[in-house]
């Protein structure tokens, strides 16, 4: 007797489970217990998880039993596939070793299929071929398709042939299941059941046995493929019929007898006339006649065949085809198809690939359908019943919705309709008691009908409210606020003497007011006990003189009202509140205020203390000003230091209390004794700021911060203050750059440098010993990741104010700062926005500004530099006003004046480099296009009123929209200032043109020929089209509107549209109009010859724009009469031939950049000489003499004196005499220009712009001047 039988005694798995369920419920219930107080569930809430988390438990318990089952279910499962993995290892292990070709059977075959269809489809080889399963007797197969029942499969084609074997009454189910395995959706797609032909033609075949294999089959792959029946017939031969099929399919699920019938019919009819065919050819060849004389014989048994199948008892077969194919007995003993064999390989013997490709084509057409239990089925029939169940409380839960949405609606509509007060009043309170529903309902949960996906009560609460707070403010609120309005002004109006008359009871009273009234003009601050009973007192709203509701009712009526506004008034949402709130009248709470101050003798002292620590340290300390802070003193001026003039300065001073030598010296120790030795009392009734009972801690902090406020708002004040000092001349500007870059000269620097000391301010001193022991803390916490575990250093009071300045010196503000702060900042700091990479910049600027005044033509070079960047290209001068502009940035809003500091260095040089370049392009436009456009178009219509029209293709020339002279010049000179949107023309919003200033009338003139163009030009060549339908007119019988060869001829008919283009083709250019009426003759009137007679017709009548597309015209060619002619006009794209009057007396603009004085005062150069004084150019302005023409650099007339000039012509002249003058002055400018351009100018020449030469009195003059001086 063995000791030990029962070591190895399995315990049931059951028990286990259940030990684990307890331990989990266990803790769940443990859980509960102990933290549901922290998410606020109550003691019932929590028994009721309890005893939930118990039926749960048991529940399992129960179950126990079933879920071991499971498992143990699921571990077979597991334990079987590992097992065939490891045979299926094992099988191959041995063939490796002990056959060089092993046999398909001795392998996986599962396995071989999987990696051969891999092989072919990759990832996506289970769906990309049809799959189709042979049924049928094995000696049938092997002669059908060679090797199939020894391997199980074979791929011909886009086809997979499938075979498992079967013995008596087994089946291959192992084959079948791993066929499934492989494709789980749709294990075969069609199979084949084979029959054999009969030698009596009566005798039925055998349709249960055929039954009952193909149920094995679905039953075993657990699918129904649609199936085809393959007869097959001992006659044909290889030569014969290699590999044809016959036979036919259909797609419908059932089918008769007749349509079968039929089929076999015409079958046997096609193959008898096939077979008549090929024996004229071939008298060997018998296949086709044969088997229509063997499907003649068969018919009836063939129709038994397919109906008895589809009809079977045992199993019903979708049957989907019959088919014919021939058996090969030479066939039989051919050897089998590797399975790794080459598709594309020259097969042995015919296959009958057509048959399978045949059948899997047709199977596309058609599904099969599972067998027995199916888990996807399930789950959708599962699915369709949830979404019908959900569908339907969906609908219930609209239903009921809707009904709720109805009540309120109509609940609305009445409250803003009614007029009774007792009405107004009840209806408030119905809406009242809907929106406290809503409320329950948000809270603790709509009601079950409700819960299925269409539940709005949180939309309709928050829909709600306005109307409710409009409706609460007109019924309820205003008559209380008046009563309470009315008390106030009664207790403002009395003496403190007879408010103290009366005792405490009538001062609370009185304070208990003007809170009430302080509640409903700040909601947030509103308490339900204490408002319900003071509006109740109010009495109001007045009872209803004629309203039947009795007093008793109408008073708890307006109580109901008043609690429920009081308990919502200051717990909703701030938008709620301030559609509650009323708007307080601020002198009455004012002069109450005070009265009530005066009488209990409490008002708010932090003020008083406050001003009075100011007040005593003002006198003891000086304002500063900016002289002061930097040392700026003759004597450290002639020895090198800092100083700050002709960089930049301000007026503004920081009063001397707000400096770290007043804070270090008396604010601080000030500070520290009023909170020590006073207290401050206050009330929000009392004062708009609150101050509790403050505890000395408490006064002294809000003492700190107001004094840092005021420190950094004081120096925020006069660093915002401070303003360059531009110069006038380029070389002074490189002077104010060698100044600024230098570190230690730079006056920004040392105003750095004072700026970090004095924030400072407030940074409390560490001493050794506390130097020590942080330093210790720092490096045994070093190696510290958590970020809330590391010591945080303690910033200075100034720190947030003063951090984005003094991040640029690369310090920071903490209470370690060197004690003293005699120390200078070093101007190095990380990071890309840095004092350090500032001063590198403005260095760089420095030497291109040298290098430009330096120059032998400096006018030249600031003009090539300016122009890049005019022309969108990138600069180094672009890139450092970008970097100044980021550095101001950095800064804030709150130093946005300081940052302008940084700004204005770049800017100057800038500007003093772009207005050389600016006038530049103000030249090279009116040589190069005005000068062109002026003897092009000048004097010609429709730029001027004139019989000679202009050329057509020469507008286009200049005015196409992509490639005309005008878009080119502007894409190609102008891409840094002017950018194309669509079809408009705007200046670039980039800061490259801040110096400059476009000429509006240069973009107006730019998009008015942008407007026309568009539409006289769409292909590049002129050409509108555009549709006429003349109107009837009283007293009119026939007119007739002839436009360049065509016509419009209307005689009363009915309207239609004519369709024209302009300018027409025809060689006859005459447009007139010819009418008739009752009582004259024809006429005939606005003759208008050349191109552009259609414009001049357009111009004489009246347009009205009916819509977006439509023109009315009305011409009224005899005025003695009265009769209107009127015409439709109608075009594809705007105004059509209308649009061309736009350019009606057009004057080209003769300048692009505003150049007036202001800007020529700047100079590029400082070798010329030096500038008149202002009274003589002043008196020069008025000499009656002018300058005589013809002398060097003389242009045109600048642009200040044409703008100047046509402005003043204005209010004179007509404007068709305005255009003409414009005109002539512009033609005159352009032979100016053009004269000056070919006259000899003297290379040395240095100064900036000689078209705005003559803008200024002695301008030829000074010219000539700087000439011989440079000379």
């Amino acid at each position: 007797m063995n000791d030990n039988k029962n070591d190895n005694k399995t315990r049931p798995a059951g028990l286990f489970i259940g030990i684990a369920a307890v331990i989990v419920f266990l803790a769940l219930g443990i859980a509960v217990w102990v933290e549901g107080p922290r998410y606020g569930w109550s003691r019932d809430t929590r028994i009721i998880v309890e005893l939930s988390l118990c039926v749960a438990m048991l529940v399992v318990v129960l179950l126990v039993k079933y879920l071991e089952g499971v498992l143990l279910w699921i571990a077979s499962l597991r334990a079987s596939r590992w097992l065939a993995r490891y045979d299926a290892g094992r099988r191959a292990a041995s063939v490796d070793h002990n056959a060089k070709d092993p046999l398909p059977e001795q392998t996986d075959r599962a396995a071989v299929l999987r990696d051969a269809l891999q092989d072919r489809h990759g990832r996506r080889w289970r769906y990309r071929e049809r799959w189709v399963l042979i049924a049928g007797d094995e000696p049938l197969v092997k002669r059908l398709a060679p090797g199939l029942v020894d391997t199980g499969f074979a791929i011909t084609g886009d086809t997979v042939l499938l075979y498992a074997k079967q013995t008596s009454s087994a089946l291959d189910a192992d084959w079948l299941d791993q066929i499934r395995r492989l494709r789980r959706r749709r294990p075969v797609d069609a199979v084949v059941a084979i029959t054999r032909n009969r030698s009596v033609s009566n005798a039925p075949f055998d349709t249960d046995n055929l039954s009952q294999r193909l149920a094995r089959h679905a039953r075993a792959l657990r699918w129904a493929a649609p199936t085809y029946l393959l007869n097959v017939t001992d006659f044909g031969s290889d030569a014969s019929s290699p590999d044809e099929t016959s036979g036919f399919t259909w797609s419908n699920a059932h089918v008769s007898t007749e349509a079968i019938d039929v089929s076999l019919r015409n079958l046997t009819a096609n193959l008898a006339d096939a077979g008549v065919a090929r024996l004229a050819k071939d008298s060997g060849d018998r296949y086709p006649a044969e088997l229509s004389q063997h499907i003649s014989n068969l018919r009836n048994a063939l129709t038994g065949l397919v109906l008895q199948t589809s009809q079977s008892r045992t199993w019903r077969h979708a049957v989907h085809g019959l088919l014919f194919a021939p058996l090969f007995t030479e066939r039989e003993l051919a050897p089998p198809v590797p399975a790794d064999a080459n598709d594309d390989d020259q097969p042995v013997g015919p296959s009958h690939r057509t048959i399978w490709q045949t059948v899997a084509e047709h199977s596309r057409r058609i599904h099969g359908y599972r067998v027995g239990f199916s888990l996807s089925t399930v789950a959708a029939w599962l699915t369709a019943g949830l979404i019908g169940c959900w569908i339907v409380g969906t609908m219930l839960s609209g239903f009921a919705d809707r009904a709720t949405f109805r009540s309120a609606a109509d609940t609305v509509v009445k409250l803003s309709s009614v007029r009774d007060g007792a009405q107004a009043l009840q209806t408030l309170n119905g809406l009242g008691r809907q929106i406290d529903t809503l409320e329950v309902r948000q809270r603790d949960g709509a009601p079950w009908s409700a819960r299925f996906g269409l539940n709005r009560d949180h939309a309709l609460l928050g829909a709600l409210w306005p109307y409710y707070a409009d409706a609460a403010n007109r019924i309820l609120v205003n008559p209380i606020r008046r009563k309470l309005e009315a008390r106030l002004h009664q207790l403002a109006s009395l003496s403190d003497a007879e408010i103290a008359s009366g005792g405490d009871a009538q001062v609370q009273a009185a304070y208990d007011t003007l809170k009430t009234y302080m509640m409903l003009a700040k909601p947030e601050r509103a308490v339900a006990t204490f408002l319900i009973p003071q509006l109740v007192a109010t009495s109001a709203p007045e009872h209803p003189t004629h309203s039947q509701l009795s007093k008793g009712g109408w008073e708890d009526l307006r109580q109901q009202a008043i609690a429920f506004f009081a308990n919502h008034v200051g717990d909703g949402a701030a938008s709620a509140q301030a559609a509650l709130a009323i708007a307080p009248d601020g002198n009455l709470i004012a002069s109450t205020r005070q009265t009530i101050i005066g009488v209990r003798g409490i008002q708010h002292s932090g003020d008083a203390i406050y001003q009075q620590i100011i007040d005593e340290a003002t006198p003891k300390y000086p304002p500063l000003s900016l002289a002061t802070l930097l040392g700026d003193t003759a004597s450290q001026s002639s020895a090198g230091g800092a100083t700050s003039r002709g960089l930049f300065g301000t007026t503004a001073t920081v009063p001397g209390v707000f400096t770290r030598a007043a804070w270090d010296e008396r604010i601080s120790k000030a500070i520290d004794e009023a909170g020590e030795q006073r207290d401050v009392a206050g009330d929000w009734v009392l004062s708009d700021t609150q101050v509790a009972n403050a505890s000395p801690s408490t006064l002294k902090a809000e003492l700190r911060q107001r004094y840092f406020d005021d420190y950094a708002r004081a120096w925020a004040l006069f660093l915002n203050s401070l303003r360059w000092q531009p110069a006038p001349t380029l070389s002074a500007t490189a002077d104010q750059l060698t100044l600024l870059g230098d570190p230690q000269r730079s006056p920004l620097v040392a105003l750095m440098n004072a700026i970090v000391y004095q924030a400072g301010t407030g940074a409390s001193a560490q001493s050794l010993s506390d130097t020590l022991l942080s330093k210790a803390q720092q490096l045994v916490g070093a190696d510290e990741k958590d970020p809330s575990k590391q010591a945080k250093r303690q910033l200075a009071p100034l720190a947030a104010t003063f951090g984005p300045i003094v991040r640029l010196t690369g310090s920071d503000l903490v209470s370690g700062a060197p004690p003293g702060g005699k120390g200078n900042t070093s101007p190095a700091a990380t990071g890309d926005l840095s004092l350090a990479r500032y001063l590198e910049r403005i260095t760089a600027m420095r030497l291109k500004t040298s290098q430009i005044v330096s120059s032998p033509d400096p006018d030249a070079i600031a003009r090539l530099a300016a122009q890049s960047v005019l022309q969108g290209k990138t600069s180094d001068i672009a890139d450092s006003r970008d970097y100044a502009s980021r550095v101001a940035a950095s800064l804030g809003e709150q130093w946005s004046g300081f940052g302008a500091l940084f700004r204005a260095p770049f800017d100057q040089s800038w500007q003093v480099i772009v207005q050389p370049a600016a006038s530049s392009l103000n030249e090279i436009w009116r040589t190069a296009i005005l000068a062109d456009w002026n003897k092009t178009f000048g004097g010609r219509y429709p730029f001027a009123d004139s019989d000679n029209d202009a050329s057509l293709p020469e507008m286009a020339r200049f005015m196409r929209p992509d490639s005309g002279v005008i878009a080119q010049f502007v894409t190609s000179q102008l891409a840094g200032v002017v950018e194309r949107q669509g079809d408009r023309w705007v200046a670039s919003q980039g800061t490259d043109s801040g110096a400059l200033t476009i000429d509006p009338v240069f973009l107006n003139g730019l998009n008015k020929l942008m407007r026309t163009s568009t539409v006289l030009f769409p292909s590049g060549d002129a050409r509108v089209r555009y549709e006429l339908r003349a109107e009837p007119t009283p007293g009119v019988t026939d007119m007739r509107f002839v436009l360049s060869g065509r016509e419009l001829h209307y005689f009363n008919q009915k309207q239609e549209w004519t369709p024209f283009e302009w300018p027409g083709q025809s060689l006859e250019n005459l447009s007139h109009i010819e009418w008739q009426t009752e009582q004259g003759g024809l006429r005939t009137a606005l003759d208008s010859q050349g191109r552009f007679g259609l414009v001049r017709l357009l111009e004489r009548a009246k347009v009205v724009q009916q819509d977006n597309a439509r023109y009315l015209l009305t011409w009224t060619p005899d005025t003695s009469q009265g009769i209107s002619l009127k015409v439709q006009l109608r075009s594809e794209a705007g105004g059509g031939p209308l649009d061309v009057l736009q350019l009606r007396n057009f004057v080209l603009p003769a300048r692009i950049f505003v150049t007036g004085s202001a800007n020529a005062g700047v100079r590029v150069s400082a070798s010329g000489p030096p500038p008149l004084p202002m009274s003589a150019i002043e008196a020069a302005k008025h000499v009656a003499v002018p300058l005589p023409p013809g002398l060097p650099g003389e242009g045109a007339l600048p642009d200040t004196v044409v703008q100047a000039t046509t402005d003043q012509a204005s209010g004179q002249r007509t404007a068709l005499e305005l255009a003409q003058a414009k005109a002539q002055a512009t033609e005159r400018g352009a032979a100016q220009q053009t004269a000056a351009a070919k006259a000899t100018i003297s290379p040395l020449a240095t100064t900036s712009g000689l078209s705005e030469s003559s803008s200024r009195p002695f301008g030829h003059a000074l010219s000539l001047l700087g000439d011989a001086f440079v000379f």
